[in-house]
Formats: C-alpha cells, structure tokens, sequence
C-alpha cells in the first residue's frame, strides 16, 4: 500500500507492480494539507514563503489566500491498482477505510507528517522515502539545504516510519553527486535534479527495499542522534541566500 499526496507515489506504486512477490499494490491518495491559520496568518506565511509575485498569484485565484488544491494525479493509473482517495489521512474515516485494505506493508511516499493510527495500519509496518541523507539531512526540501551548505551530494534513504519525524532504522542509503556550483540559477538547478535524478533514483530504491523485505534479505540499521539535523521548507530569505552561496563559489578560488 502506497500513501501519497501527489504524482511521486503513483510512480511508487507502478514500479512496486515488477517487484517479485508482490501480489497486490493500492494506492491511497489525498490532497496536501494546509495548516489552519487565520487570515493575518495565510498573509505572513505567502509573503514569507513567496513573495510579491506569489502573493499576488494566489490572491488572484481565490480570495481567501488558500493555494487552490488541483488534482492529486494528473494521469490514468494502471487499473491493476487499487485505488482510494481521502480527503485527511487523519480522518477517522479515512483510518477506516485504509485499514479496511487490510496491506501488509506501507509505503510513505511524499505525504505531510502522519499519525501512528495510519502509518502503524498495515502489519509489518510502513517504510518512508525520504529525499535526504538521515539523518543528517531530515526534514523537508530535497537538495536545497545540501546545495546551501556546499555538499557535493545528496542522499535518498529509505527508512522504517516512526513517531519521530525521519528517524526510523535505515533500510537502504545511496547518495548522488550534486554540483555545489551549477552555472544557472540554483532553484531552476534543483527542480532539473529532482526531477531527472533524485524522483527516478527514489522510486528504484523503494523497490529494491520492497524486494529485500520480500525475499529476506533487508539489513537494517539505526540511525546516530548525534548527527541528527532538522531541516524546514526554505523561505525567501533562505533562498535570496542560496543564490549568494552558489555566486560566490563560482568565483576563482572560492570552494
């Protein structure tokens, strides 16, 4: 069973269809989640996370200033695939629902942070996929704070779900080069690298780790608390900075 709020989990879930051994997939899809503020609130959040011209944008979508929620999937999904769309993975409803689907695994696969009343549904458990090196590199955004601190890669790491946020015994790890100095503008950079590199290297590990699970071969490991770092969604601020770090490692002589 895979969990999702978008078009990476139904890739998840079409590759997990070639892995020996497993006899059924479902896919269990729900919009992202927008945390309740009011209205001074969702006016300081856009304005800090996007700007004049983010502001104005949704603004002119819809009054309210909530980001308009488009379609979870944006293509037809192999029928063989069970599928279940929620509105909140936390409903009650919706626990039910899932539960009802009776999976023996779960896999996490770009959601918002879930409660142990689902990730703990399925009967071994569920496994996330985490577009980061654990734990190092928990939290959110794939690559940009690895791009902001000069590393030379990223890592993906599959890893058991547990009520602390990516700290659960690591299954699987790879890293990947990065360029600490890409020639175009670092944002347009990551967005290429997400998408050629780090999406098709994640859903080839979660299989892998589905497959080891299967077959008896999965060796994990915990993950070291002290080298443990939280990271959150970068703001304007964060991303005016990344563009200065990246310029000034172009520059002869600056590493």
């Amino acid at each position: 069973m895979v969990l999702t709020c978008g078009e990476l989990g139904a890739e998840v879930a079409e590759r997990l269809r070639a892995v020996p051994g497993v006899s059924h997939v479902s896919l269990v899809t729900a919009p992202y989640r927008q945390p309740r503020r009011p209205l001074t609130g969702k006016v300081r959040h856009v304005w800090r996370t996007q700007g004049l011209i983010g502001f104005a944008r949704i603004l002119g979508s819809r009054f309210g200033l909530d980001a308009p929620q488009g379609k979870v999937l944006q293509r037809p999904l192999d029928p063989a695939i069970t599928q279940l769309h929620i509105e909140d993975f936390d409903a009650p409803e919706a626990i039910a629902q899932i539960g009802a689907l009776r999976a023996d695994l779960g896999i996490v696969a770009g959601t918002y942070i879930l409660p142990e009343s689902v990730f703990a549904l399925p009967r071994l458990g569920s496994i996330n996929l985490h577009s980061g090196k654990a734990p190092e590199y928990r939290g959110a955004a794939p690559g940009f704070w690895e791009l902001y601190n000069g590393e030379l890669e990223v890592g993906v790491t599959i890893h058991w779900v547990t009520a602390a946020l990516d700290a659960g015994h690591i299954l699987r790890q790879e890293t990947f080069p990065l360029d600490p100095a890409p020639v175009e503008d670092p944002m347009a950079y990551l967005e290429r690298y997400r998408r050629e590199l780090l999406r098709p290297e994640s859903v080839r590990l979660v299989a892998e780790t589905v497959g080891s699970l299967i077959d008896g071969t999965a060796v994990e490991r915990p993950q070291d608390p002290r080298k443990a770092r939280m990271y959150r969604t970068p703001d304007r601020a964060a991303i005016r900075e990344l563009r200065r770090r990246v310029a000034a490692r172009r520059q002869p002589g600056v590493s």
